[in-house]
């Protein structure tokens, strides 16, 4: 019997920033988004028990650049968090990345996975139960793909040799189990194994095609962990990690998970991935989230896109049979992000490439995508559509990248009312530990506050009034550009500053 349903096809717009036309800029695609729209699927993929003992039928959404005549397309599957108790495949940053992926060319695949823990679970030491549900989730999720390749006529046209999985949170705790947990003894090391027997046994899925392996080319890694970073072994697929150092639900390091002991056993999170991965030789890439806690909707999009940004270059390199451990570096200068506004004059941005042997060819592609080019430096007009600018360094099977993010400060100047700003004088910048902060006579400020370059805001001061110095504790923060508001009662300023830590 073949369990699948296809659900009518939707062709939806994206809401990420820039849009382009279908195929402009295609030398940059899978880096940027060089599809208007995309189109959606949905398939009946699995079915499984849940916690409580109802059933539930699985689907995916398969998401595909609308327009696209290719053949043989990289997949990238992404998985919701939720903590293993709540979420769904059409969380909208579940969606917002699939729309991403699928405008840069890649076949884009968010899944349903059975979530759920019952007190039965955790006092009869079955908990790993809790983690195992969601990666059987996942390899039918894979089966599903390799079977509609083999005998459903390569509906979506996919390449099978190059499936990526991935998630947040649980999605990413999900993704590494699946990729890294591959023996009976590794996950036994969270309890009796056979609490696993009434689930099929360790090497069963809940899908329908569990004669096609699920074996993948990668696993990209948001804010998630394994409960034993050792389970990574030399051979393995490369992994594509991103992590806040603040993170206090999984752990950045290794903690229990959201502070609970319940479970009676440690996560280990992506730095220690990281580590053990590269003692192992296995490739691995951490963009660690300098002072950022679990993802969250405060977050904001723009954070996202940059932390999306990063991943999507590294996975370029994966899809393209490259490493992106080599000792080859790429980097971008000026490094400091820029700021522009009407009549801004145009930028250009340098590749200062290192540890290559000459031979090195430096990739531009912007996003949106506007703007690309293959020489050591890259002259542009920045617009309110072009917010990042990413480069590739590729020599032979080696692959490096930077990103450079543009902030467009056309609406802060807007709502200063006029081109004249509250006089005020701010030293040192760039600061380390303190800035001094000194109105000219007679001007009061209120509501000062320091936000990062995606509008978190980091420092708020409310109702203050000042006619001497404001000294402002600025060692908490990260190195980086910050964007300083103030309100003199009558309408808000806001000065660039930069913090550099030695």
């Amino acid at each position: 019997m073949c369990h699948k349903i296809r659900i009518a096809t939707l062709v939806l717009s994206i809401v990420l920033s820039g849009a382009a036309g279908a195929q402009s800029c295609a030398d940059c695609r899978y880096l940027s988004p060089v599809f208007d729209s995309v189109k959606v699927s949905t398939e009946y993929f699995a079915r499984g028990v849940k916690a409580n003992g109802d059933t539930l039928d699985m689907y995916m959404d398969i998401y595909e650049p609308a327009g696209d005549t290719a053949v043989n397309r990289p997949v990238m599957i992404f998985a919701f968090g939720g903590g293993f108790v709540q979420g769904s495949r059409t969380d909208w940053y579940v969606v917002e990345v699939c729309r991403h992926f699928a405008r840069t060319g890649y076949v884009a695949v968010s899944i349903d996975y059975r979530t759920g823990i019952t007190t039965s679970e955790i006092i009869s030491l079955q908990f790993m139960r809790i983690f195992f549900r969601p990666m059987q989730e996942m390899r039918a999720a894979v089966q599903h793909l390799k079977w509609s390749y083999a005998e459903d006529g390569n509906p979506y046209r996919i390449d099978t040799s190059r499936i990526i999985i991935g998630g947040a949170s649980a999605g990413a705790i999900t993704a590494l189990m699946t990729a890294y947990c591959d023996k009976p003894g590794e996950i036994d090391d969270m309890g009796n194994i056979s609490a696993l027997d009434a689930l099929g046994g360790f090497y069963s899925t809940s899908g329908f095609h569990q004669h096609y392996n699920w074996q993948v080319a990668g696993v990209v890694n948001v804010s998630g962990a394994l409960v034993k970073a050792n389970w990574i072994e030399p051979g393995d697929v490369p992994v594509i990690s991103a992590h806040g150092d603040a993170d206090n639900v999984v752990p950045y390091k290794e903690g229990a998970f959201a502070g609970l002991s319940i479970f009676g056993f440690n996560l280990q999170g992506s730095y220690i991935v990281d580590t053990v991965a590269r003692n192992r030789g296995v490739c691995s890439y951490l963009y660690t989230m300098e002072g950022r806690g679990h993802p969250d909707d405060e977050m904001g999009i723009e954070y996202i896109r940059s932390v999306v940004y990063r991943i999507s270059q590294r996975m370029y390199a994966l899809i393209h049979g490259r490493s992106y451990c080599c000792p080859l570096a790429a980097d971008i200068t000026p490094q400091d992000t820029l700021f522009f506004a009407p009549g801004a004059p145009d930028v250009t941005l340098t590749a200062v490439i290192t540890n290559d042997n000459g031979n090195a060819q430096p990739k531009w592609c912007s996003i949106g995508c506007g703007v690309s080019a293959s020489s050591n430096s890259v002259t542009f007009t920045p617009d309110t559509s072009l917010r990042y600018m990413l480069l590739s360094a590729i020599e032979g099977g080696c692959e490096a990248a930077d990103i450079h993010i543009l902030v467009d400060t056309t609406a802060l100047y807007a709502s200063a009312g006029n081109a004249t700003l509250p006089e005020l004088t701010i030293y040192p910048n760039p600061a380390d530990q303190y800035l001094i902060i000194r109105p000219a006579p007679g001007t009061k400020i209120f509501n000062l506050e320091i936000s990062d370059l995606h509008g978190i805001i980091h420092e708020k001061y409310s109702s203050y009034s000042a006619s001497g110095e404001m000294v402002v504790d600025v060692s908490r923060l990260a190195s980086g550009a910050y964007v300083l508001k103030w309100n003199n009662g009558r309408k808000n300023a806001y000065r660039k500053i930069i913090i550099q830590h030695p």
